[in-house]
Formats: C-alpha cells, sequence, structure tokens
C-alpha cells in the first residue's frame, strides 16, 4: 500500500443528553459502521460557546490526567527455567533492499519507515513450525517450546505470528536470547487482537496474524508455555514473515553520552520539548507510535491520547490516517510513552518512560481530514494525560505548537502560529505526495501553522496541533505534512493539520461527547 507522510474530566459547558448512536465512519479507507445522526457544531459560533456555556452544546473539553493507570510495564523478568529455543538464521539482509527503501524516508509523502519485511521459509506453514517447537517440562507441570529467528544485520525485529489455534491459558514470551526481561502476553490478548480484525471484516492471513512487540537487537525468541494439562495440539502457529529492522527504536534510548542524545537523527533545530515547562502536561499526552503494514514493514509516527467531554477516561487515540487506516494496523500498534530528556538539554531519558502494546480498536479513519482515531486496548500509564480539545475553528494568527517525534527521536516542540486555511487532496499512489490550496474556514479542511521555532520531519506525521486559546492548550488538529526546515534564511515552511473540527462534526463527537443536544 502507499505510505503518506505529512509531516481533565470537566467541560466547558452543560446540557449532555440523550446519547448518539454507535458505529463508526470513513470516507476512505477506513472502519465503516453506521452512523450516529447528530447536527453538525456551528464552528464559528464554537469559541464563544465554550466561553457562554450554550446548553446542550460540547464546544471544549479540558485535558484531564491519569490517575488509575497501570503501572506494570509490558516487560518482564523471564522465568528462571531458560527454554532451549529452535534457531532459524536468515543471513544478511540485501543492501540493496534497504537501499531501496531508506530514500523514501527523506521524501514527503511518507511516514518515517524503520524496518522492512523478511519472508522466513523455515516456520511458513503449520507444519513446519510444528516440526521445530520442542516440547519441555516445566516445573509447575505444564511444557514450553521457543523458536529463535535471526536476521543478519537487524538492529531490531517484530515477528509476525500467524494463528489459527491458540489456547487461551497459554503465555507467550517474546524476547532477545540472553536478555534478563521478556514481553509477557497472555494468549487471551492475541485471540482479542485477532478477533478485531475478524470484527472489522478482515479474514485474510493479514488478519490472523499478531505482531509481536520490538526486540533489539539481530535475533528475537517467540516462547509458548502451556499451563498443566493443557494440550500443545492446540498450537497451530507459524511464523511466515518478520519485520527487519534498520533503525531501531530502542537504540535513541541507548545513546545517553552526548548533548543531544535523543536526537540523533532529527534536524539540528528541533526544540527539546522538556525545555517547554508551560507545555509539560500536553506533553504527556502524547507518544511515540510503532506499527506494522505487513506488506511495506514497519513505521514510526505519532499520537495523542485525547480526553472525552465527560472525562470517561476511555483511551481515545487521535494519529493520521496517511499512518494507520485499517483494523490490521490498528492491531500492531506499540506506543513509548514520557519518550523525552529527563530535563531541559539533558543527555538522559526521561526516567518515567514506558511502552505499551496490545494495539487498538480502530473507530474512524478519513482521508479528508487526514484523521485516524482508535481506542488503546491497553490502559496508558499512570501520569499519561487526556489532551484537551476544542471544536471552534482555529483562529488565524494564534499561537500554536506541535509536540512530535522527528525521526523517531525523544519528543520535540515547534512553536508559531496558525496561518491559514487550507484546502488538500488525497495522496495518490502516482505521486506519493498531496497538493494543498489556500482556502477559508467554511471551506478547509486543513489549517496551515507556520513555525518560528523547530519544523516537522518523518514521524512528526500525526503529531498535535495545540491552539493557545485564553490561558489553555487545545488540541485543533493532526499533522498530515509540510515543507518546514531548519533553514535560518527561510522559516516560511508550511504544515497541514487536519483540522479536528472538521473531523468532530463528521464522526468523532459520537465517542467524544455523546449524549449532546440532538443526537439520536
Amino acid at each position: 500500500m502507499v505510505r503518506k507522510w505529512s509531516g481533565l474530566g470537566l467541560l466547558a459547558v452543560a446540557g449532555l443528553l440523550a446519547s448518539c448512536g454507535g458505529g463508526s465512519g470513513s470516507d476512505g479507507g477506513g472502519v465503516a459502521g453506521g452512523a450516529a445522526v447528530c447536527p453538525a457544531v456551528n464552528t464559528t459560533t464554537a469559541r464563544s460557546a465554550a466561553v457562554n456555556l450554550l446548553s446542550g452544546t460540547v464546544a471544549q473539553a479540558e485535558s484531564m490526567q491519569q490517575t488509575a493507570g497501570s503501572t506494570a510495564s509490558p516487560l518482564q523478568p523471564r522465568p528462571a527455567l531458560r527454554v532451549l529455543a529452535r534457531a532459524i538464521a536468515l543471513g544478511d539482509v540485501s543492501q540493496a533492499k534497504v537501499a531501496a527503501v531508506k530514500p523514501l524516508v527523506a521524501q514527503m509523502g511518507v511516514p518515517r519507515q524503520i524496518g522492512l519485511p523478511r519472508d522466513v521459509a523455515a516456520t511458513s506453514t503449520l507444519a513446519s513450525t510444528a516440526a521445530l517447537l520442542q516440547w519441555q517440562a516445566t516445573a509447575a507441570g505444564g511444557q514450553v517450546a521457543a523458536i529463535s529467528i535471526q536476521s543478519g544485520q537487524a538492529v531490531g525485529l517484530r515477528l509476525g505470528v500467524l494463528v489459527k489455534s491458540l489456547p487461551a491459558s497459554a503465555t507467550l514470551r517474546v524476547y532477545a536470547q540472553g536478555a534478563a526481561t521478556a514481553y509477557s502476553i497472555p494468549a487471551q490478548d492475541v485471540l482479542n487482537t485477532l478477533a478485531r480484525n475478524r470484527a472489522a471484516g478482515d479474514t485474510s492471513d493479514a488478519g490472523r496474524t499478531y505482531w509481536a512487540p520490538v526486540v533489539d537487537g539481530t535475533e528475537a525468541t517467540l516462547e509458548i508455555e502451556l499451563p498443566p494439562q493443557v494440550s500443545t495440539a492446540g498450537v497451530e502457529i507459524a511464523i511466515p514473515r518478520v519485520s527487519h529492522l534498520f533503525s531501531s527504536p530502542l537504540s535513541v534510548a541507548k545513546a545517553g553520552n552526548t548533548a543531544k542524545a535523543g536526537f540523533s537523527g532529527a534536524s539540528s533545530c528541533e526544540v527539546d520539548v522538556a525545555c517547554s515547562p508551560s507545555y509539560a502536561t500536553e506533553s504527556n499526552a502524547v507518544a511515540r507510535m510503532g506499527f506494522v503494514d505487513g506488506a511495506a514493514g514497519s513505521f514510526l509516527c505519532t499520537g495523542t491520547l485525547v480526553n472525552d467531554a465527560t472525562g470517561s477516561g476511555t483511551p481515545y487515540f487521535l494519529g493520521a490516517n496517511h499512518c494507520i487506516n485499517t483494523q490490521a494496523e490498528a492491531s500492531t500498534l506499540q506506543t513509548w510513552w514520557f519518550y523525552r530528556a529527563s530535563t531541559c538539554g539533558a543527555s538522559t531519558q526521561d526516567a518515567a518512560a514506558t511502552t505499551r502494546t496490545g494495539g487498538a480498536t480502530l473507530l474512524y479513519a478519513s482521508q479528508s481530514t487526514d484523521t485516524s482515531f482508535m481506542r488503546l486496548a491497553d490502559t496508558p500509564p499512570t501520569g499519561a494525560v487526556f489532551a484537551g480539545w476544542s471544536v471552534a475553528a482555529p483562529r488565524l494568527g494564534d499561537a500554536a505548537a506541535t509536540l512530535h517525534h522527528p525521526q523517531g527521536d525523544w519528543q520535540a516542540i515547534s512553536t508559531g502560529v496558525i496561518q491559514s486555511y487550507l484546502s488538500c487532496t488525497a495522496l495518490t499512489a502516482a505521486t506519493l505526495n498531496f497538493s494543498c490550496t489556500p482556502s477559508n474556514q467554511a471551506n478547509g479542511n486543513f489549517v496551515n501553522a507556520q513555525f518560528s521555532s523547530g519544523a516537522t520531519e518523518e514521524g512528526s506525521s500525526g503529531s498535535p496541533l495545540f491552539e493557545t486559546i485564553g490561558s489553555g492548550h487545545y488540541l485543533v488538529g493532526q499533522l498530515y505534512g509540510g515543507s518546514s526546515s531548519c533553514s535560518p534564511n527561510d522559516r516560511s515552511g508550511s504544515n497541514a493539520y487536519g483540522r479536528f473540527d472538521v473531523a468532530y462534526n463528521a464522526a468523532l463527537r459520537q465517542w467524544l461527547a455523546p449524549g449532546t443536544a440532538g443526537c439520536n
């Protein structure tokens, strides 16, 4: 598929009434479903509505701190028993293949690609994989087996596990040989992930494939443990493909010995978010995203945890349609939180940095505003913030900022103003880019932000645009693409953000403001 780059709980109003209907909406590549009947919010008057508390209209929501989040990391100490794993070596990847992919990383119109697919012939079928699983007894009376796959010159791997059947009581572990920790994944979570794909209508092999979390290095091991009395005959899996990472999302955190350790790939003008304390709350809402398109490879983007009007704590997550627009892709989502410098200018990573796996349910995807709207499967970590938003039309000239992960590096902040409204057309397979023309508030589906500090890059795709309204910062869009750069002689580059208010009226309000007046 073509990859396209762009580049708390308190309501501001009152008067919630009957619930909007369920379902999801899409106008290009997203999840389809029954549409709720909700009259559109007048985004011209919504700004005054947010101040005057017009009855029955939700115009904005405030940010909310996550207080009941999960403190448990998916990485757990490995059991004392070291399982004998059957080893498969794929050899070195063709550098011609890597070279063919890497130029795309620098082109407008694609997200940050960090990996490419590799077929694994030895485990391509259920039968061949079963023959390699050497079951061993555990101290608890169960059985365990493992397969290790090595991909030459990789800096990281994700294993694609095709599942025909798997006992719900099993436990999967994914790790590097010699590592002290492993991702511990209940088999029921894997089954739930694949069930979401089926519910979205995907019965293909891609829909039956579970993509394991990122393992650093050239090798990754899949271990399967069964409890007592559970037959190995119930394990019918294959590993027909892996994602070979040529740029590791984990490697930046290891730098730690340079002045800009976490910005090893980003441009020189990017600004450490820790140097902007006025955006500390919003920083906790922004996560780096990793995901897999099984046919194309692994990618990085940026996304935002979003509050709803009732402050329910539902983990709604906003990103870019050009990053994730199918349920199969949403199911591969891995997020990294608090991935930033510990303090302004520090070469050490924030001690709170953590990851979450488990994917997401894709609720809505739209090319018209480049919106991808999901519900995370895992609980966000304690300390995460549900970002506040406004459905007032963004006001030209207002101060604005974007928080993002340029090149997948530590979180950065770019600041400037909302300059103009834009009408942008969808990407095409022929050009790998998009076209935007000047527009107005009534017709523009995007806004252009111009930054006087910082820029946007690959990896920034999907990052939130926060408009300063009064003393607060409110989400008003997510990054589609741009031409901003670090050139001191030219800060006129554009950055197109899909308008949140337009997407809200199109579909998002049925999740973010259920019960608003006029919905049925």
